[in-house]
């Protein structure tokens, strides 16, 4: 599963990649693209690409940009070598990729790609343990309409015929596969010159060979497949155009320039970009999910994965859902009496909230642009009683549900300096399930000590209303003391 999301986060990663490039160049041109395509108008949207992205992009042919009928040829070609980066430290390559804009009325712009192959290619450096990857997106088509005045596309779509993606390292070997890659996005200009971005995509089949390098315990590839992976990313309130003016001012701003006004300057167009979104949201979800193990294959129906987020804010909160579903163990993997104690669904949600991050994200920007930037170590005397100060919580819930059972639980807690927060968590049928153990632990030692903490926890519950148990814990990791139903167990209690 860590292997699923990993590559897939990067084939993701990298879509995202292509379309931040060729919004930018495509906002850095909206001036120079009112007149038909013409050397002087390449030349003219040349300086505004240097204006956001300094000189050397273009002087290095980092950016390349030619006129092509009604419109221009727009090519980046990056590379740690062009970037002039150490010969013996990490090397990578993305590229060459052309995009083709054209101008329309309105003051907006047609953008269309036609890539036969694209490739990231990345190896370490000299020192430390070695490591490469390699990514191929291969017969990509897209096109769609970018707003300058949002700073992004408002209308775009893409898909790729396939991608090939492997990674080579001391530790592990990754070979991956993808079929067809599409996706969408749509965008719309919201208050405040704020925008609003929704991304939606899909990559179908996808197979992963995770091959683990230990000697001492040799086991064969672990194969990872999936029918489908459905990513959607949705942020309001997004500020790009806000991003786009402190690029500008960052790119024209000399070296070495640390004067009081300039920091004071700085500071404001990096604040003027908080708190980056109102609200955002992104889901992966995996469709027939199945994982190759020397016993069977393990079929799971869905995994789904969400995150939300208020932004950088005063009263900043953070979610994560995790969730599957239709989860089926292959036969022998399991004794006949734990199969109805394997969980066909489970669900774990987490909100962090309390943050004030947007006192944090400033105090990150004032340290950032001081003529002598803080240590690392200071900082972080700074910001950790920031981080305190509104004395954030994290508010939990489990489902699990097996053929046998079901729990259910929620609570919260505080965080720092101390744990210390409420429970509560009910189950059903925990009489079937130490039927199930007992009758196991006539033959087998596990089983037995299992059906003796079964027994553990129903002295501990109470009855609830509907016949579940129900167990209402406290706890308190700085007096050391754990509360069930009114009694007490750890250090803290012997007091």
């Amino acid at each position: 599963m860590i292997f699923l999301k990993k590559s897939e986060r990067k084939y993701g990663v990298r879509r995202r990649v292509i379309l931040a490039s060729v919004a930018l160049v495509a906002q850095a041109s909206s001036q120079a693209l009112a007149e038909p395509a013409t050397q002087q108008g390449a030349k003219a949207i040349q300086n505004e690409i240097s204006r956001y992205l300094g000189p050397k992009v273009i002087e290095k042919g980092i950016v390349t940009v030619k006129p092509n009928g009604e419109g221009y040829d727009l090519t980046y070609d990056i590379s740690s070598s062009k970037l002039g980066l150490p010969a013996d430290g990490a090397q990578f390559s993305f590229g060459p990729y052309t995009t083709r804009i054209t101008p329309q009325d309105g003051g907006k712009y047609v953008s269309e790609q036609t890539v036969p192959s694209l490739d990231f290619v990345y190896k370490s450096g000299k020192a430390g343990p070695q490591s490469e990857l390699v990514q191929r997106l291969k017969n990509c088509t897209g096109k769609g309409v970018f707003d300058p005045a949002a700073a992004q596309f408002i209308d775009h779509t893409m898909s790729c015929e396939s991608a090939v993606f492997t990674m080579r390292s001391p530790i592990e070997d990754i070979d991956a596969s993808v079929g067809k890659i599409g996706f969408t996005i749509t965008g719309k200009v919201g208050d405040a010159s704020k925008t609003d971005l929704n991304v939606t995509g899909d990559l179908l089949d996808l197979v992963e060979t995770v091959t683990v390098k230990d000697p001492a315990n040799p086991a064969p590839p672990m194969v990872l497949r999936a029918d489908r992976v459905h990513e959607t990313f949705v942020a309001n309130g997004f500020s790009g155009p806000q991003f786009m003016q402190a690029l500008a001012y960052f790119a024209a701003r000399k070296v070495g320039d640390n004067g009081k006004a300039a920091q004071e300057q700085a500071r404001a167009k990096l604040k003027a970009v908080l708190p980056l979104w109102q609200t955002l949201t992104a889901q992966i979800r995996y469709d027939n999910m199945t994982v190759g193990t020397p016993k069977g294959i393990i079929r799971i129906a869905t995994v789904d994965t969400n995150l939300a987020s208020n932004g950088l804010v005063k009263t900043g909160n953070v979610g994560l859902n995790l969730a599957m579903s239709g989860l089926v163990l292959p036969d022998g993997m399991m004794p006949d009496w734990a199969k109805s104690l394997v969980p066909e669904k489970a669900a774990l949600d987490f909100n962090l909230t309390g943050l004030d991050l947007e006192t944090i994200a400033g105090k990150m920007i004032e340290a950032g642009t001081d003529a002598k930037p803080a240590q690392a170590d200071a900082l972080k005397a700074v910001l950790m009683p920031l981080l305190l100060a509104n004395q954030p919580k994290l508010t939990f819930g489990q489902n699990l549900t097996a053929p046998a059972y079901d729990v259910k639980g929620q609570g919260e807690t505080s965080l720092l300096p101390a744990q210390q927060g409420k429970a509560t968590v009910s189950a059903s049928n925990l009489d079937a399930v130490a039927a199930a153990l007992g009758k196991a632990g006539a033959s087998e030692p596990g089983p037995q000590r299992a059906a003796m903490g079964i027994a553990f926890l129903k002295g501990l519950a109470k009855a609830g209303p509907d016949g579940r148990l129900i167990w209402d814990i406290d706890f308190d990791s700085l007096a050391r003391k754990v509360t069930v139903n009114g009694q007490s167990f750890g250090p803290g209690a012997q007091k």
